[in-house]
């Protein structure tokens, strides 16, 4: 019964595939500048194991995409930027126009505005996909400030993107989500 009510859908004719990918890009490069942000007070992983320096998107390019993350580099105001930044931005255009678009079909994810789909993110993507990958240890091993950032951080992550896909559909298509009806007094 639960699963049904996830799994409602909307009206075919409502759904609008091509604005949703177009707002996923939008969201996803705006939301990728929030998730960096939320890493500034509540830092993912300790310096003291070495994990701060390769974390993560520092290992999948190294291990995964054969790119020396400390050769890539650019300069920008007299800093060295790494492209360990650029994953964080294609993952965020990946999350976001695939919210976006699941959004269109399926509106329970948009649940709590967003909320609900950051968490089950950091659930499938940190507890389960990175650990599998090797990219982390495993998630009995980490410390709880990293729980912390990482659910904080994908929560104001989606919810952000949430906010911009609902705001930029309905000004492009001057119609409520597929799911509202059109005689809606409110939307």
């Amino acid at each position: 019964m639960i699963l049904n009510n996830f799994l409602l859908q909307t009206e075919p004719s409502r759904r609008r595939y091509g604005v949703a990918a177009i707002v996923g890009v939008i969201a996803g490069i705006m939301s990728a500048f929030v998730k960096w942000g939320a890493e500034v007070p509540l830092p993912p992983r300790t310096i003291s194991d070495g994990r701060a320096e390769f974390n993560p998107p520092y290992i999948f390019l190294r291990d995964y995409l054969g790119i020396d993350p400390t050769s890539t580099v650019y300069t920008f105001s007299e800093h060295i930027i790494n492209p360990v930044m650029v994953t964080h931005i294609i993952f965020s255009l990946v999350f976001a126009i695939g919210y976006c678009i699941v959004a269109e079909r399926f509106p329970k994810v948009k649940m709590w505005q967003g909320v609900m789909a950051g968490i089950i993110v950091t659930i499938v993507v940190h507890g389960i996909t990175i650990p599998l990958l090797g990219l982390s240890p495993a998630l009995s091993t980490l410390p709880f400030d990293e729980y912390v950032s990482e659910i904080v951080g994908h929560i104001f992550w989606f919810w952000v993107i949430e906010m911009i896909r609902r705001d930029l559909r309905n000004r492009i298509t001057h119609q409520p989500d597929a799911e509202v009806p059109l005689d809606s007094w409110h939307r």
